[in-house]
């Protein structure tokens, strides 16, 4: 199940753990804004944010990896856990004087839906060769 000899999934799991509390911080902080020319870089952020949430979730092998080890059920609750994730970050944010938009979440699944199948495709590559 959990080897503390695996380094690089320890890595993952502190550099996940450490994403997401930076994450939630930036995304609650009162009156952050973002200044750009381009009218809704924020969203652009949402997806990418997410993209990288969604992956650094994806390599801590904490979803979903019972005893099959089946790729396309981990893949799928992470993507679940992304899609909940993003929804719990936009609806908490009024909480702290901030605005939940629904093209914020809708950004967040964005990002959330390029990641799994990046990851597909990775997977999906590696296992040819």
């Amino acid at each position: 199940m959990n080897k503390p000899t695996n380094r690089l999934r320890t890595m993952f799991r502190v550099g996940f753990v450490v994403y997401t509390m930076a994450l939630l911080t930036a995304t609650h902080w009162p009156g952050l804004a973002i200044k750009s020319s381009f009218s809704r870089m924020d969203l652009v952020i949402h997806a990418g944010v997410l993209f990288w949430w969604t992956v650094l979730l994806f390599t801590t092998q904490w979803v979903a990896t019972g005893g099959c080890g089946c790729f396309k059920r981990r893949l799928v609750w992470t993507g679940v856990a992304g899609f909940v994730y993003s929804v719990f970050d936009e609806l908490t944010q009024p909480m702290f004087g901030r605005v939940a938009d629904k093209y914020d979440v809708m950004a967040d699944w964005f990002g959330v839906l390029v990641a799994c199948g990046v990851i597909a495709l990775w997977v999906k590559l590696s296992r040819r060769q």
